[in-house]
């Protein structure tokens, strides 16, 4: 019976050794921005690392220029205005990111961020119709995104979780004109 039991043991041993091997198997590795993740959902690989993003906030920001026109005749006006002055938008990041967070967006968000965007000076913006009888005010600039996001790890229990590293970003998602309009101002 004691042979037996040894037996026994000695196979659940076995087996639990041979269950376990797969896990010990895969080293860590670190994916990279290659690698979004979602803090909370499932992963392979404990010690595997990535990262989570998201968007805080999307704004227009109008630095890029600003022009009011009135159009006092009885037939639409086309409105053309020439930038005067370079403006380019620039992304930031907060200190301590140490990947390309530009390919994380591209992969978590979309692929239309870039780095850099200018309007360069003698660009023309318009031509715009203006009714008769109306003010237009032309506002140039770009629809900007703010993003937070954290490093992740796969944990032992193989969900991914967050190591407390976060990181900010502000990029300009595209150039953008808005054009607001009202009833002329009857001077005296």
């Amino acid at each position: 019976m004691i042979k037996k039991i040894a037996a026994t043991l000695g196979a659940v041993a076995t087996l639990a050794t041979i269950a376990a091997a797969p896990a010990d198997a895969l080293p860590a590795k670190n994916f990279g921005t290659a690698n979004p993740t979602t803090i909370g959902e499932r992963c392979a690989n404990p010690g595997d690392t990535g990262q989570t993003i998201k968007i805080v906030r999307t704004y227009f920001d109008s630095s890029a220029g600003s022009w009011t026109v009135s159009n006092y005749n009885d037939t639409p006006l086309p409105i053309t205005r020439s930038v005067t002055e370079t403006k380019t938008k620039t992304w930031n990041v907060s200190a301590g990111v140490d990947f390309p967070i530009l390919e994380l967006i591209h992969i978590s968000i979309s692929t239309s961020y870039t780095d850099s965007q200018t309007y360069e000076v003698g660009e023309k913006i318009g031509p715009y119709d203006l009714a008769p009888g109306k003010t237009g005010v032309l506002r140039a600039g770009w629809v900007v995104s703010d993003f937070e996001g954290q490093k992740t790890v796969c944990n032992n229990d193989h969900t991914w979780q967050g190591t407390g590293q976060t990181f900010t970003a502000t990029l300009p998602a595209e150039r953008h004109v808005e054009i607001s309009t009202r009833d002329n101002i009857k001077w005296s």
